[in-house]
C-alpha cells in the first residue's frame, strides 16, 4: 500500500473514531440523533459545529451553522446574522425547532440553541 492509501485510510479511521466520540457524548442527553431527527415535527438535536458560513439570500445575510453529531449532519440557518457570539467550529450546541429535508441534510430554520461547554 502506498503512502497516499495509508494516508487516506488513517483519516478515514480518525474521523470514524471522532463520529463514535460524538456519539458517545450525546448518549446521556435528551437530544436525539440527527440521523434519526423526524421530519415537519419539532426536535431537540445536538452535536460538535462544523463550520459557519454567511450566505447572501435576497439581500440579507442567512448564517448557517453545520453540526454534526456522529449520526448525521444538520444545518441550522439564522436569518438575517452574520454572526452569533460563542457560535464556533468544535462547540458543542443544542438546537430545537422543526426540522426538514434540504439537498440531503437535516434543516432547522431560526431554531432556539443552547450552547454547552
Amino acid at each position: 500500500m502506498g503512502l497516499g492509501e495509508f494516508g487516506r485510510r488513517l483519516r478515514a479511521s480518525t474521523l470514524e473514531l471522532h463520529h463514535e466520540h460524538l456519539r458517545s457524548e450525546w448518549d446521556d442527553h435528551p437530544a436525539i440523533a440527527i440521523a434519526g431527527a423526524p421530519e415537519r415535527e419539532p426536535v431537540c438535536v445536538g452535536g460538535e459545529v462544523q463550520g459557519v458560513q454567511v450566505v447572501p439570500r435576497a439581500g440579507s445575510p442567512w448564517l448557517e451553522v453545520s453540526v454534526h453529531d456522529g449520526t448525521g449532519r444538520a444545518v441550522a440557518i439564522f436569518t438575517g446574522r452574520r454572526s452569533i457570539g460563542g457560535i464556533t467550529p468544535g462547540r458543542r450546541i443544542v438546537l430545537e425547532g422543526v426540522a426538514r429535508q434540504e439537498r440531503s441534510r437535516l434543516v432547522l430554520m431560526n431554531p432556539a440553541y443552547t450552547l454547552l461547554p
